[in-house]
């Protein structure tokens, strides 16, 4: 391995590569040379397991660090990656060309991670990230002034957490009074796991009005900023994860040998969550595209009822996975719309998708007239249910409302049904939610139906493909 690594490749690539047989012999080196990246066999004759991770991320913690283990002891890589390694490489892998990517792909991420934490703490405004537990991970030097003389870090966050709202919170400044605080919650990730990130502002003095008015246009600016980061971010996400989604494929056909149980089981495990994270990246970017105005609204005659018999046709197989009878039941007197094809599929697919994935037994998709007009499309589940408390979360991105995973063991992105909001909103029409718990939940979408028939000369074809899931 250590002459393959030094030798350069059609990337031109060439590593200098430092072997340490201990721990001990790492960090003497480590104190000698700077290094771009350490490959961590986690089973040393002097360490081994998480330990030996958290010993060499304390001492070169702006190095991505790739962990090493043996096939059927995932357990602890799996942990490091969560503590912060970049990635992990399975023990006795032949391909050595896929090492190199790893490595360059963990270098250029940690970069990624260094500069996000860098402008995170060189922020005017306090940033305070907290992980899904509601433990505080990192607090830039203006949040922690704002805190004083208390440290947040490592511990509790004392603030209720709600994403993509903006409030006030007082913080305890005793003897004097308590500072007024403006609070925004976005979410990020932080080491792979879902986090939030607090963005705090200082409102406690009286401004001007026009002070006011461009502190609001830039934050609507940098809210904009944000979404095209977002957009951006996932636009670059797709070809590594297309070169990793073809690889993985490669391993599972048998391309390079014959695979045995347990690695076909590892192999399966990688395939699973690539397509789960192309469908992250999917909603993001056709979310995107639907907030910004960029996606080409192609409106034409549309026969709704042949949109619900085909997307119901298409997902009985993932309905009966579930053991979920899936119907649809549309009635006669509903007349065409004036609608984009591919939009209005995408937001019966998405409907049906979500109510498959909190459906006990059964979910009914009814199509008819609405009123007093247009169309009413209805996707109804017997689930058990969202409190009125938790209702209007239901269209935020990102919300994750607390109902029983599916049987596949994942609740979706979060996004769908925002997307769904959008798609009804440049339809003029109006989306609403009937649950209550204990008795299921409904989706009920109300369009307009065809004001008058279009001419044939001046129907456009529609331009773009539906995609995206919750």
């Amino acid at each position: 391995m250590q002459k393959y690594l030094a030798e350069p490749d059609v990337t031109r690539m060439v590593f200098d590569v430092v072997r340490a047989q201990t721990l001990s012999e790492a960090l003497e080196q480590l104190s000698s040379w700077r290094f771009d990246a350490i490959l961590a066999d986690l089973m040393l004759p002097d360490s081994s397991g998480l330990e030996t991770f958290q010993v060499l991320q304390r001492k070169a913690s702006g190095v991505a660090i790739l962990v090493t283990t043996s096939v059927g002891d995932e357990r602890a890589a799996m942990e490091a990656m969560r503590s912060g390694a970049q990635d992990f490489i399975l023990k006795g892998s032949p391909d050595f060309r896929m090492l190199k990517r790893a490595i360059r792909y963990a270098v250029e991420r940690k970069a990624a991670l260094e500069q996000r934490d860098q402008v995170i703490r060189a922020a005017a405004d306090g940033m305070v990230v907290i992980d899904a537990t509601g433990i505080v991970r990192l607090v830039n030097p203006a949040a922690e002034r704002m805190f004083l003389p208390a440290s947040l870090l490592g511990r509790s966050f004392p603030y209720p957490i709600r994403l993509d709202e903006t409030g006030i919170i007082e913080i305890p400044r005793p003897p004097q009074p308590p500072t007024l605080v403006e609070m925004r919650v976005s979410p990020m990730s932080w080491n792979l796991e879902p986090a939030s990130l607090a963005c705090l502002r200082d409102v406690g003095e009286v401004r001007r009005f026009d002070e006011m008015k461009t502190e609001v246009a830039q934050r609507r600016h940098a809210d904009r900023m944000k979404d095209e980061w977002v957009a951006k971010i996932s636009h670059e996400l797709r070809t590594p994860l297309t070169i990793i989604k073809g690889a993985v494929t490669e391993l599972a056909e048998g391309a390079a040998a014959p695979l045995r149980p347990d690695q076909m089981t590892l192999v399966g495990m990688a395939q699973h969550q690539v397509k789960r994270v192309e469908r992250l990246i999917l909603s993001l970017l056709e979310l995107s595209r639907l907030e910004s105005g960029a996606t080409p609204l192609v409106r034409g005659r549309l026969d709704p009822a042949e949109v619900v018999h085909m997307t119901v046709s298409a997902l009985q197989h993932a309905a009966a996975q579930r053991a979920v009878i899936l119907t649809s039941q549309v009635t006669q007197s509903v007349g065409p719309i004036d609608a984009d094809a591919d939009l209005f599929e995408q937001l019966v697919m998405n409907l049906v998708d979500n109510a498959l994935r909190f459906a006990r037994s059964r979910v009914r998709v009814r199509l008819a007239r609405g009123t007093p007009s247009g169309i009413e499309l209805s996707v109804e589940d017997d689930g058990i249910g969202i409190p009125a408390d938790k209702q209007g979360l239901l269209f935020s991105k990102y919300a994750q409302i607390d109902r029983p995973r599916g049987p596949e063991g994942y609740k979706g992105t979060g996004l769908g049904l925002a997307i769904c909001k959008e798609i009804v909103a440049l339809h003029h029409g109006v989306i609403k939610v009937e649950s209550a718990p204990g008795r299921g939940t409904a989706f009920h979408v109300l369009l307009p139906e065809l004001a008058e028939e279009p001419s044939e000369a001046g129907r456009p074809e529609p331009a773009h493909a539906a995609g995206g899931s919750l």
